[in-house]
């Protein structure tokens, strides 16, 4: 093998850096309505997003759900459990499966992701194989669509970590739905990331339960 083999020969390292920095400052994952929401929030603005990126701002590219009845327990250990939004979860997996639209489920706690995994395996014709994920097991991965469950009704919980709510808002490539409530993104959850960005994209973003039940989605 020789020298001018390898990728980018003649160049000098300076030009290699600058270029390495520029393509650094440009996402080209997600929608822009979301990428620019990071950038403010996470980068002070200093990220820029792909001008020809296919989902335009026309388009919601975050939902949230209004999963009221949803409520945390403990799930063994520091983990916690919200059965109302593994329910509403498993319905958006049915109907993006229909659709035949890529997604993946991730949640903080490794005891929704289990309850979530056990109930999709007990519906019938759910793919299950490689669909639902801890946030922490999925950093670095990305899907067209993203199914998060967030779990907490109470208290803030890991939304106190910037890090880890930064990777798990930051995997979809076309769109995004947030399972929570009003209630909790309006109290304990309003000064997490994520209740900024349920405030950044407002009230038009927001599905009921009995939305995802009838597949308006």
């Amino acid at each position: 093998m020789y020298l001018q083999d390898f990728p980018h020969y003649g160049r000098s390292v300076l030009l290699e850096m600058i270029n390495s920095a520029f393509l650094l400052n440009i996402q080209y994952r997600m929608p822009p309505q979301l990428g620019d929401f990071i950038s403010q929030a996470v980068y002070e603005s200093k990220l820029r997003s792909n001008p020809l990126h296919p989902i335009k701002n026309d388009i919601i590219a975050c939902h949230f759900v209004d999963v009221i009845n949803g409520r945390e327990k403990s799930g063994g250990s520091t983990s916690f459990i919200n059965d109302a939004e593994a329910a509403v979860a498993i319905q958006l997996a049915n109907h993006l499966q229909e659709r035949e639209m890529d997604y993946r489920i991730i949640t903080p706690y490794d005891g929704q992701t289990n309850k979530i995994l056990d109930d999709m395996k007990k519906t019938d014709g759910l793919k299950w194989e490689d669909k639902c994920f801890n946030v922490d097991s999925f950093q670095g991965n990305e899907e067209d669509y993203i199914v998060i469950s967030l779990v907490r009704s109470h208290s803030i919980g890991f939304l106190k970590n910037l890090r880890r709510i930064n990777v798990m808002l930051t995997r979809c490539k076309k769109g995004m739905y947030i399972l929570t409530s009003h209630k909790f993104m309006d109290g304990a959850g309003a000064e997490s990331l994520a209740g900024e960005l349920a405030e950044h994209v407002g009230k038009e973003a927001w599905l009921t339960v009995e939305d995802v039940k009838q597949g308006k989605i």
